[in-house]
């Protein structure tokens, strides 16, 4: 995904570039004008998903340790609170285990790291580029770890 993304930016940027310095319209001027600012536009969107899935996988990490934590204290805080206010904590934990968005992405990031290694020589040399390939596409279907 964010590779399309930016090979989206870098083409909208580059043909901006091309249209100002060949044509002499002033339509075409507006066009490329408005095919830059959108170009801009997506690449400032992925920097700010960028910067929300790596505060969402923060965020994961603290249910988790705050899980873990309720999980070992589970009758203590039962006798505190109550056999509903448990429920009523175990409820809510349970929600924000699911968050399929961040799981894609993290997915993505993952497999993306996999294809920059493929391109190294090492890996090219001793033919391990189809493993790679492989590997990342587990990633991007959540079969691999």
């Amino acid at each position: 995904m964010e590779s399309n993304i930016k090979g989206l930016v870098a083409a909208g940027h580059e043909m901006a570039s091309e249209l100002k310095a060949e044509c002499g319209a002033v339509d075409m001027r507006s066009v490329a004008k408005l095919i830059s600012y959108l170009a801009t536009q997506l690449e400032v969107q992925l920097v700010r998903a960028n910067a929300l899935a790596a505060e969402n996988a923060l965020a994961r990490k603290a249910v988790q340790a705050f899980c873990d934590v309720v999980g070992d204290s589970t009758e203590v805080i039962c006798e505190e609170i109550g056999r509903d206010g448990v429920l009523v904590i175990l409820e809510a934990m349970k929600a924000t285990g699911n968050m399929p968005a961040t799981d894609a992405f993290l997915a993505e990031v993952r497999a993306q790291g996999v294809e920059l290694l493929r391109e190294h020589p090492a890996i090219q040399i001793c033919s391990l580029t189809h493993v790679c390939d492989e590997f990342a596409a587990q990633l991007r279907q959540g079969e691999a770890v």
